[in-house]
């Protein structure tokens, strides 16, 4: 049996109000307080402690955890919800373009199974059916699922694109890609009081700079450069980073989109350099897209720039922050089908 001790110190380790309760009553009972007594110190009806009492004397501390309340019943049979998982996952995306909404669902609830609810009920279904409401992910309208899906058979790409007296393990896999920063910047959500919406300025000018970057995921190296223009020259100076970061027998296969400036003959004065292409309309497989994501979130929005100098100035301290961490490089920017060796 438990000492009035243990119900005291029971007290103080809950963080549940009803349960500490419970166990300060039986705490005074152990004390040898009456019923009566107990109910007034702790400010409840006395037919409350003698239930808490009883179902301790009966079952002991398992009888003063609280039962679960079995709710009212679901008007919806099992089968009826898994017809309504089946409809949202039919039409969260619509063909025709916007979205489905909680209103649509509540309708279509009520044209199948003559069961009306409001929309917070409709909205706990659907929570329960394991929805939220989340952030989207974009794509083209040309892209092609079975293209990238190939293209994810990465090895047998990269012996293609290396030379043949080169084993894969002595190939480095590189993601490159260009982004414009400048006066035209993007703004982005802050902390401030519920219910406001503070205001940040947001620059009309036209300055802007490019950003030529580029990782290696399996070892976190880094190389980029800033120029206020892209062309065929400037994407040699950066092959020409990458090829002097490639280490001595090793060789850089460089995976990249599908720009104008990004052609074969641009890594043609580098015998350690080779090109792989994106599939078409597939941004989504190059992690450069997160590191300008990284950067602008991080680092560069709601900011204002002079001119170009401090444009230059910005952007290389912001992308200086952001290969510090190596680790933090290599998490972001890994992806599991560029693996070449086991």
């Amino acid at each position: 049996m438990h000492t009035a001790d243990d119900f005291k110190q029971l007290a103080k380790q809950t963080s549940n109000g009803q349960l500490r309760t419970r166990y300060l009553a039986l705490y005074h009972f152990k004390n040898g307080e009456t019923r009566t007594q107990i109910a007034t110190y702790l400010g409840v009806a006395r037919g409350s402690v003698n239930t808490w009492v009883s179902n301790y004397l009966a079952h002991g501390l398992e009888g003063l955890q609280s039962k679960p309340s079995p709710g009212r019943p679901c008007q919806l049979s099992v089968s009826q919800r898994e017809q309504i998982a089946h409809f949202i996952k039919e039409n969260a995306v619509k063909k025709e373009g916007g979205r489905l909404i909680a209103q649509d669902v509540r309708q279509y609830i009520s044209d199948t199974f003559q069961i009306d609810y409001q929309l917070r009920n409709v909205y706990r279904i659907m929570d329960a059916l394991g929805f939220s409401w989340i952030t989207s992910r974009s794509k083209h309208p040309k892209q092609s699922q079975q293209t990238q899906d190939t293209f994810k058979k990465f090895p047998l790409e990269t012996i293609l694109h290396t030379p043949g007296h080169l084993p894969l393990d002595r190939v480095d896999v590189w993601f490159q890609d260009e982004a414009r920063f400048g006066q035209q910047n993007q703004t982005s959500r802050i902390w401030a009081a519920k219910g406001s919406r503070p205001r940040v300025v947001k620059q009309q000018q036209f300055d802007y700079g490019y950003v030529f970057g580029a990782v290696c995921p399996s070892n976190g190296n880094t190389q980029a450069l800033i120029s206020p223009l892209v062309n065929k020259e400037v994407m040699k100076q950066h092959l020409k980073l990458i090829s002097e970061a490639t280490e001595p027998g090793r060789h850089a296969v460089v995976v990249m989109d599908g720009a104008g400036w990004h052609t074969i003959d641009t890594a043609s004065p580098f015998t350690n350099v080779s090109l792989l292409k994106l599939p078409p309309y597939s941004p989504e497989l190059n992690p450069m897209e997160q590191v300008w994501q990284w950067l602008r979130q991080r680092c560069l929005s709601n900011r204002v720039f002079r001119g170009y100098e401090e444009i230059v100035e910005q952007v290389s301290r912001a992308w200086n922050t952001f290969i510090a961490d190596v680790e933090r490089v290599k998490n972001l920017c890994w992806r599991e089908w560029i693996k070449l060796v086991n």
